[in-house]
């Protein structure tokens, strides 16, 4: 499995879209960061106005029924077999680095066999102690929770505080999310994106500009997941940004008040020369296939002849093999492995556009899961011309599961091989024909040499 850091894009409106891939039978998927990224430690985020009111058992003795319950979720689920004393230590560290940030003693530590209930017995008796102590145990238990997740270094299981599991449910139904409309990559954050008419334009916040600190906490050195979980909040709430802007010899001070902002899932423009340009944001509930479908045949109305299929920062989402099956006529689309080692094949629907025109996907390193099974297929079934960065390499299946608070824990249940190739793509992604950066200063300075390479390949 993933030995790298979490990978996850974060829109600070649109975030947690996604990078884990989900079936349709499944619950929900991953997010992803740039690749650059190191893991970051978010804090606890208040449970949103939504979110309802949790059995007072769950929260007896500090949360421990929750904690167990994601304990066993790894267990049974993990796509590898995990250790159980090995996730016991991760979430005892969790709880004693909390507890050592409010001024508390974490006091003795458990015991551990490597026993699976022998073990759990020896934490909760050792962690009922600390929360007792806490009065509130919310941080406790969350930082016990992401501690034992993220340890596993693996993109598609994580751990999300009720915010983050609002949001996350929210984006992939297509509802958007309540933030302020940007999108961010890189440490410090770099606002990669600012959604048309949301708050964040309105308050004139500009691509290139870094996110310094929200609401009085720095972001310099934990990158956008965490910057995501400080944005994200409730509807009518205040955000206070400070921005570091090029040309500027002093920070900005922004305040922009959270609303729910719901950007275009496919947009599709004409870019001369009978090329058409198609972005693709998410692969959403209830699938993409349809307005992809309409939104390159749309083009046909402009001349276009030729197509170019933005991937760039798309996480991915719902699994969608009709999408994929516009562009493959027949064969296996989507390769697994799972748990027990076997491989399942997925097969294209035969619903396929009456003509495919000569493709060019984009991709970067902000493209995960779903989005790269899409990508990897058109490649290796020679369907398209891929061009960009490497793709993050977080393609698999993840199954989120509500723990009874409001947070919820996503396991990674699948990892996925390529259709044709039957090569792994976790870690190693897709990777692009024609190699061709963009960088941060490209991005603050509206250029995308990436863009130009894919018209430039149809001689344009």
């Amino acid at each position: 499995m993933r030995a790298a850091p979490f990978a996850m894009v974060v829109a600070a409106a649109i975030a947690l879209a996604g990078c884990g891939g989900e079936r349709p039978a499944a619950t929900v998927e991953t997010p992803t960061q740039d690749a650059a990224a190191t893991t970051p430690t978010p804090a606890a985020s208040p449970t949103p106005a939504g979110t309802p009111t949790p059995d007072p058992a769950l929260l007896r003795d500090g949360g421990i029924a929750i904690i167990e319950k994601a304990y066993a979720r790894l267990l049974d689920e993990y796509i590898e077999p995990l250790d159980p004393s090995s996730l016991l230590t991760q979430a005892w560290a969790g709880v004693r680095q909390e507890a050592a940030a409010d001024g508390l003693s974490a006091g003795r530590e458990p015991a551990l066999t490597g026993d699976r209930a022998g073990d759990f017995a020896a934490f909760r008796a050792s962690y009922v102690l600390v929360a007792a102590a806490a009065g509130d145990a919310t941080k406790l238990r969350y930082a016990a929770l992401r501690q034992m997740a993220s340890s596993l270094n693996d993109c598609h299981t994580f751990f999300l505080n009720p915010v983050a599991s609002d949001t996350i449910v929210d984006t992939r139904a297509g509802s958007g999310a309540v933030g302020i409309g940007i999108d961010l990559a890189g440490i410090p954050p770099l606002v990669t994106e600012v959604i048309a008419g949301g708050p964040a334009e309105r308050a004139g916040i500009l691509v290139g500009d870094r996110v310094v600190s929200v609401d009085g906490a720095d972001t310099s050195q934990t990158g956008p997941q965490s910057t995501f979980d400080l944005i994200n909040g409730h509807e009518g709430s205040v955000a206070r940004l400070q921005l570091r802007r090029p040309g500027e010899s002093a920070p900005i001070e922004i305040v922009v008040t959270r609303e729910r902002v719901t950007p275009r899932n496919i947009e599709a423009r004409g870019l001369g020369d009978g090329i058409g340009y198609v972005r693709l944001r998410n692969f959403v509930d209830g699938g993409i296939a349809t307005p992809l479908r309409e939104a390159l045949t749309g083009l046909e109305a402009l001349g276009v002849t030729k197509w170019i299929i933005d991937l760039r920062g798309n996480p991915g989402g719902r699994l969608d093999l009709d999408a994929m099956s516009l562009f493959v006529k027949e064969g296996i689309t989507v390769r697994s492995r799972g748990r027990d080692g076997a491989v399942k094949d997925e097969r294209g629907t035969g619903a396929t556009l009456a003509t495919v025109r000569p493709t060019v996907l984009l991709v970067n390193n902000r493209t995960g899961s779903v989005a790269e099974l899409f990508a990897a297929a058109l490649q290796e079934y020679g369907v398209a011309w891929v061009v960009g960065e490497k793709s993050n390499g977080c393609v698999g299946f993840t199954d989120i599961t509500p723990l009874g608070d409001g947070s919820s824990v996503a396991v990674t249940t699948d990892v996925n091989i390529g259709p044709v190739t039957g090569v792994e793509l976790a870690e190693r992604g897709v990777v692009p024909d024609e190699a061709v950066p963009r960088t941060q200063s490209d991005i603050s300075n509206a250029r995308d040499p990436q863009l130009d390479a894919a018209v430039a390949h149809f001689g344009g």
